[in-house]
């Protein structure tokens, strides 16, 4: 049996710097029109380096859709969510609203992809079934032990998401309509509580 070569831990940071420049310059360009040599250069490598760990430019952009995968998975961390749905629910929400405006690229590069039909994405979908599939077990189980109203389990994971992505995709549109121009500072915390509100009020959660 062949001795199996694992990663460095060095080797797994520089992936890792690579693929958090990689999500901004394909969300801004697509996988046409972005640039690698300016993705190696945000991580601080030449683009010979940059090939070293990425084979070509589509292997470099299927796996920063994977590092989203992964990104979304370590929010969602539903294995953890034993205190009950109105704890987990916050903390959840407000990890997506913090992730929509302080990186708006992530669901940006996502949607953009899915909106070409997922020709990259499609295989890997499975990972986020997964975890999709745990939460509506989890979530079916609060509602047994009548933590929160009967709910269809899938469409609030979705309806979340959606709430939560919005403020990602259309930032400049919500800036414009509550009047907030791009050098102002967004009450993070007042958006955070009004959507958390709304969906812990439409799960029958007592606040």
């Amino acid at each position: 049996m062949k001795n199996i070569t694992r990663p460095s831990q060095k080797s797994i940071k520089a992936k890792l710097v690579i693929l958090d420049n990689a999500v901004s310059e394909f969300a801004k360009n697509g996988l046409k029109g972005a640039s690698v040599n300016k993705i190696a250069n945000l991580a601080g490598l030449s683009k010979t380096q940059l090939y070293y760990y990425f084979s070509n430019k589509e292997s470099l952009y299927e796996q920063t859709l994977i590092h989203i995968i992964h990104i979304w998975q370590d929010l969602f961390a539903i294995e953890n969510a034993d205190d009950g749905p109105e704890k987990f629910l916050r903390g959840y929400i407000k990890r997506n609203m913090r992730l929509s405006f302080e990186h708006p690229e992530i669901s940006q590069l996502y949607s953009r992809e899915i909106a070409q039909g997922a020709p990259f994405l499609k295989k890997h979908w499975h990972l986020s079934k997964n975890q999709f599939d745990t939460g509506v077990k989890k979530i079916n189980g609060w509602v047994k032990k009548g933590l929160m109203n009967p709910v269809d389990p899938q469409l609030l994971q979705l309806n979340i998401w959606g709430i939560t992505q919005f403020y990602a995709l259309h930032a400049a549109q919500v800036r414009f309509l509550i009047g907030i121009d791009e050098k102002s500072q967004v009450d993070f915390e007042h958006f955070t509580q009004e959507a958390t509100n709304l969906i812990l009020k439409g799960c029958g959660i007592k606040l």
